[in-house]
C-alpha cells in the first residue's frame, strides 16, 4: 500500500524481461505495426510501474541520465502516433525496451540490497 492508501501493483521482473527480449529480438523484417504498438504499450506500462518504485540513489550522473531519458520516453508528446512512420515507431519501441531493461536492473539491484 502506498502513501495514498492505494494498493501498489507488484513489479513482475520476469514479464518485463520477456517483453524486453521480444522487443529487442532481431528479425529479418520490420514487425507488424500493430505488434510494435502493442509491445510499446506494454513497455510504457512496465517502465511507468518501475519508476514508481524506490530505485535507490539517483545522485550518480548515469542514474540521473537514465531517469531523464525514461521520463522523456514516457512523455506523451514524444511518443509515436498513427502518423509516425513504421520504422520510427519500431526504433522508439526498441529504445523504450533498452531503457526499461536498465531501469529494471536498477530495481533488481535495489531489491537485492546492493548500492
Amino acid at each position: 500500500m502506498n502513501e495514498t492508501g492505494d494498493v501498489a501493483l507488484p513489479v513482475d521482473l520476469v514479464t518485463i524481461s520477456r517483453t524486453v527480449e521480444r522487443a529487442l529480438a532481431p528479425g529479418p523484417d520490420l514487425p507488424e505495426r500493430s505488434w510494435v504498438d502493442a509491445t510499446t504499450g506494454q513497455l510504457l506500462g512496465q517502465l511507468s510501474l518501475l519508476l514508481l518504485e524506490d530505485l535507490g540513489d539517483t545522485d550518480p550522473a548515469p542514474v540521473r541520465d537514465l531517469h531523464r531519458i525514461a521520463y522523456r520516453l514516457l512523455d506523451r508528446h514524444g511518443r509515436p502516433d498513427a502518423g509516425t512512420p513504421p520504422l520510427h515507431a519500431y526504433e522508439y519501441m526498441r529504445t523504450l525496451a533498452t531503457v526499461t531493461h536498465s531501469v529494471a536492473a536498477l530495481y533488481a539491484r535495489r531489491r537485492r540490497g546492493e548500492r
